[in-house]
């Protein structure tokens, strides 16, 4: 008799395990890398500016599970209760265990440790942005933790190698590793329902019922690949706004930026003291997870204490730290006093409004002027090496709606049938095929310098003016 467990998800209704196979996978849930993802948030810090959005990373990796066991369904309808091939068994283990190598505050913290890295001379930080790297560590935990342990247990020995070269992509052609990792992947459709669910945001939506029952398998030269007819292309349609609008809503509000530049100051400054042999500075003894942590990067176990807890029960050991940089930033997190910023684009787009130049100029071409000169104003009032911009941070992004392939039955791209051909959906989609981005240029500024906004709009101001003559 075939046993199935389920585990209730108000995204996706029932998450079900059926069969052997699959609750073993479930079993894997209660591992001590798995269940660190409980006490990851998904979104960061983003419940500084969206109090609901408090989801983790756990929950997440369950969302992501469910929507491949449908999309696997579409590859393998022939396979009942759990059977699954051996690839499609890779392909459950790797939706479930993609995100087990996040650090503290998901890619917040992968970026202060690259933040840091930057800004040594020496490679002594090298270890420390490897350790940060969540692709990295997750290869790392699948082929050598108890994670490891229980994928041999499941699926052999050669099981959690094939589990960690479809998370890295390694055959980029193969159906399987789309389903895992493309532009139509578990994790994006998960993260186009989940985020603005939790948010409380309005981004558009994505109907996954309707196109979970129109997806289909094309076999082309490169292999199979999922695509879907021309007349229901409008579902992927959707689905590619939605994620794109996700962006400017919730991933790149300014006051999350803000605090993630907040996080990678703090972290640095701590970084640079813990190596320096000097962790009594930064309000923590030696022995404490992180300065275990940045002591020996590379041990797992270390990796196993950084999250989102750790960081907020040693908040008010880092408030009464000697280091006066620690102690500033910390009591900014304390008090919620998010750097303020002078936004760059917003200036840009002002000038723009008023300037003859750009009269009857397209929304497409007006974008890329405005990027280019935000681009060489910020570069160049930043490098004034002034005393009045010190601390100044700039904080650029470019989010394009979809990144076109135009291959006929590429397993990385969203195919559409249309008549006898598989086409990218940029080539049919006029939304699609704007070509459309989100673009940030922000800078962040630490308001003790006196009067620094002010000084740092008006030079931005006449930089622009000049970028975009």
């Amino acid at each position: 008799m075939t046993v199935t467990k389920m585990i209730k998800d108000p995204i996706h209704g029932a998450i079900e395990f059926e069969g052997d196979f699959e609750n073993s996978l479930k079993g894997m849930l209660s591992d001590k890398f798995f269940q660190r993802l409980r006490r990851v948030k998904q979104l960061g810090f983003s419940d500084f500016v969206f109090p609901s959005a408090t989801h983790s990373r756990f929950a997440h990796s369950l969302g992501v599970y469910a929507v491949a066991k449908r999309m696997l369904r579409v590859v393998e309808p022939e396979v009942r209760n759990g059977d699954w091939s051996n690839d499609g068994r890779a392909c459950l283990a790797a939706a479930l265990l993609h995100d087990v190598g996040h650090g503290m505050f998901s890619h917040a913290f992968e970026n202060a440790a690259k933040s840091y890295h930057a800004s040594r001379d020496e490679g002594s930080s090298e270890g420390l942005k490897d350790a940060a790297n969540h692709e990295k560590v997750t290869s790392r935990i699948l082929t050598s933790s108890s994670i490891q342990e229980k994928l041999v247990e499941i699926g052999g020995t050669e099981f959690p190698q094939a589990v960690s070269d479809m998370i890295d992509k390694k055959d980029k052609t193969c159906i399987y590793t789309s389903i895992v990792s493309s532009q139509l992947d578990a994790d994006r459709l998960d993260c186009a329902a989940r985020d603005p669910y939790f948010a409380g945001v309005s981004s558009g939506r994505t109907d996954l019922n309707w196109l979970m029952r129109n997806l289909q398998v094309g076999d082309g030269p490169n292999g199979k690949f999922l695509f879907v007819d021309s007349k229901s292309y409008i579902s992927m349609e959707q689905f590619t706004v939605t994620l794109f609008h996700l962006y400017p809503t919730i991933y790149l509000h300014k006051k999350t930026r803000g605090l993630e530049f907040l996080f990678s100051k703090l972290l640095c400054r701590i970084f640079e003291i813990v190596e320096g042999g000097q962790a009594a500075n930064a309000g923590i003894s030696k022995s404490h997870p992180l300065a275990r942590f940045i002591q020996s990067p590379s041990d797992l176990e270390n990796a196993l204490l950084l999250d989102d807890t750790l960081f907020w029960g040693s908040l008010h050991l880092f408030r009464d730290a000697p280091d006066k940089t620690v102690r500033n930033i910390a009591n900014d997190f304390f008090q919620r006093k998010i750097p303020p910023m002078v936004d760059a684009w917003k200036l840009a787009d002002e000038i723009a409004a008023s300037s003859p130049s750009f009269t009857g100029v397209l929304a497409h071409d007006r974008v890329a002027k405005i990027e280019h000169a935000c681009e060489v104003a910020c570069k160049k009032v930043l490098e004034s090496h002034d005393a009045v911009l010190k601390g100044c941070y700039h904080d650029t992004y470019t989010r394009p709606i979809y990144k076109p392939k135009f291959e006929k039955g590429d397993a990385q791209q969203i195919n559409v049938k249309v008549g006898g051909d598989y086409l990218d959906i940029a080539a049919i989609s006029p939304l699609v095929a704007s070509a459309a981005s989100f673009n940030i240029h922000r800078v962040y500024y630490d308001e003790r310098i006196h009067n620094q906004g002010n000084e740092l709009t008006a030079r931005l101001q006449g930089a622009l003016r000049e970028a975009l003559d």
